[in-house]
Parts: structure tokens; sequence; C-alpha cells
């Protein structure tokens, strides 16, 4: 084998990095994720989760809003629709409060979008503890605005 500054040459077989893994995040740490959103309506919470994953496109949609706060009804769903944000992004702009707060509150819901996309099942399940405590505190109850139902272990809102 030949030298070369003191090395031999051979075969070097290349390796793959190691797989970049998520940081795991504790039950606790999921729990205080999801306290903000965890007594919204399902359908309200189904929409944050989707669009905390595009953090990028809250801060778009928000920005957007607040130039287009004339906008309302149909004619503001018009012209979300013609935005290239995802779905779930669109929808909150239904809901500019809680749209702004996620854009005021962006590394937030980045951890809240990683966690989702990285576990949906332990998110779900950390929004179902924080509704338990609630109904047990009995601050979680059924309004005339809402109904908060009981399936087994599932709340639903």
């Amino acid at each position: 084998m030949a030298t070369y500054w003191g090395i031999r040459n051979r075969e070097v077989q290349a390796t793959p990095p190691p797989a970049i893994q998520p940081a795991q995040v504790t039950a606790e740490q999921l729990q205080q994720l999801v306290a903000p959103i965890a007594l919204y309506p399902d359908e309200l919470v189904a929409e944050i989760l989707a669009a905390s994953t595009y953090p990028t496109e809250i801060v778009e949609a928000n920005r957007w809003l607040q130039q287009n706060s004339s906008l309302k009804g149909a004619e503001l769903a018009s012209e979300v629709d013609k935005q290239s944000w995802d779905p779930s992004v669109k929808a909150l702009t239904q809901f500019p409060s809680v749209l702004e707060n996620m854009d005021k509150n962006l590394s937030w819901t980045s951890a809240f979008g990683d966690a989702y996309f990285n576990d949906q099942q332990a998110v779900l399940a950390a929004v179902q503890v924080m509704r338990k405590r609630a109904q047990d505190a009995g601050t979680l109850k059924s309004t005339p605005q809402q109904a908060v139902t009981k399936q087994g272990q599932t709340i639903t809102i």
C-alpha cells in the first residue's frame, strides 16, 4: 500500500450521517404547549394544529389580514382563497385574534407545530389531559354557545 503524508491509502466506506432525531418532549411540556388552545372547539383546534406546522404562512397571513382589514365575510373568504397558504392557515383568517396570537408568539407556534408534526397522538392526548383537568375543576361545561360531551375518555367541545 502506498502512503501519502504518512497515511496509508485504503478504501474508505461512506457511512451515512446519523438520522437527526427530534427532541423528545415530555408529557408535561406538551400539556404546557397545548394549554392555550385546549379548550377551543375541536374544529378550531384541528385548524390550529395543522396551521402551526406552517409558521411562515401564519406570519404572512396575519400581515395580509392586517393590510386588508376592511375585507369582511364572503369578500374576505374570496380574497383569502386566492392566497397560496395551506387551507388550515386560510381557515384561521376567520379567527383574526387566534391568527394574531400565533404570529405574536411565533416561538410557541413553531414548537407546537414541531410537536404536532413529530407526534400527533401525544399532542392530542395532551389536549385531552388539559380538558379533563378543566372539567374536573368545573371550568369546562356546556353553554348555550358550545356543547361539551364525553365519549369514553374523549372530551369533545
